[in-house]
């Protein structure tokens, strides 16, 4: 039997899914597999691509399998497809659209197949997906990503270092949720000093941009605003005053500067 390119394992809500609704996969789908035939089939009419089939048997046509389902069913489902009495020793499969780690399929690379993992980022309108695991399955998967899309939506994918996928999940809560309490204790720090309105939320803006364009462009000093352009000795009186009427503030703000001196650290070690 002509193996087709992709087999599916589904299980949840599959009509949130950002790889799934690109006509690139769509188009390669062939056996699509869930918790009934009734379902798999409405999976598949769904996406406008493969076919219902009602057993994992039925997935031994595909070169590489999909496995999207609720993190709690990923052992489950790999220990179903485990002990199916199949042999997947010629197939890949690709837990798809988690932060599990890529290792939750080690017992089907143990049976002699090839694993990877895939997790779309918080980037806003562009889709970027960042791939972890065998070589050979990540490369067809940013093969099959790069295809033009009907809707010429914009889809990137990235490879990252194999087992490093613990180190995206931190840079991610790092950048796109660390911030927001920071930028709520801002907001609170500027209503007491008297501002308020779309005054404050113009201010914090542009704070925030410049902050961000200084960075990308690679500033060499640590930080800016009001930590560059003060002396020593006002930094001292502000903290100070900070110490008195916002411990915890001050607390904050210096575990923030140690963890940025870390970093830079780190980075002038790596790069020596």
């Amino acid at each position: 039997m002509k193996k087709q390119p992709l087999g599916l394992v589904i299980e949840g809500n599959s009509t949130s899914s950002a790889l799934l609704r690109l006509p690139a996969i769509a188009g390669e789908l062939g056996p699509v597999k869930s918790s009934s035939l009734s379902v798999a089939r409405r999976v598949s009419n769904f996406l406008k691509g493969g076919c219902g089939v009602a057993s994992y048997s039925d997935l031994a046509s595909a070169r590489t399998i999909l496995i999207r389902v609720p993190d709690s069913a990923a052992d489950r489902v790999v220990s179903e497809i485990c002990s199916a009495g199949l042999v997947w020793a010629d197939h890949a499969f690709v837990l798809c659209e988690t932060w599990l780690p890529t290792e939750k399929l080690e017992p089907l690379r143990r049976l002699g197949s090839r694993i990877a993992s895939l997790v779309a980022l918080p980037t806003g309108a562009e889709k970027i997906f960042a791939l972890d695991g065998d070589l050979t399955v990540v490369r067809q998967l940013r093969r099959i990503l790069a295809r033009p899309n009907v809707d010429r939506a914009s889809v990137r994918s990235v490879e990252l270092r194999p087992g490093s996928k613990h180190l995206l999940f931190a840079a991610t809560a790092l950048c796109s949720a660390a911030p927001i309490p920071l930028l709520r204790a801002s907001q609170q720090l500027l209503r007491e000093s008297g501002l308020s309105g779309n005054q404050l939320l113009a201010l914090m803006a542009q704070m925030s941009d410049e902050m961000l364009a200084c960075f990308l462009k690679g500033a060499r000093t640590a930080w800016g605003g009001a930590l560059a352009d003060s002396l020593k000795t006002t930094k001292g009186d502000h903290w100070d005053h900070l110490d008195a009427t916002h411990p915890e503030t001050a607390a904050t703000l210096r575990k923030m500067l140690q963890l940025s001196k870390g970093a830079s650290e780190r980075t002038r070690a790596q790069t020596a």
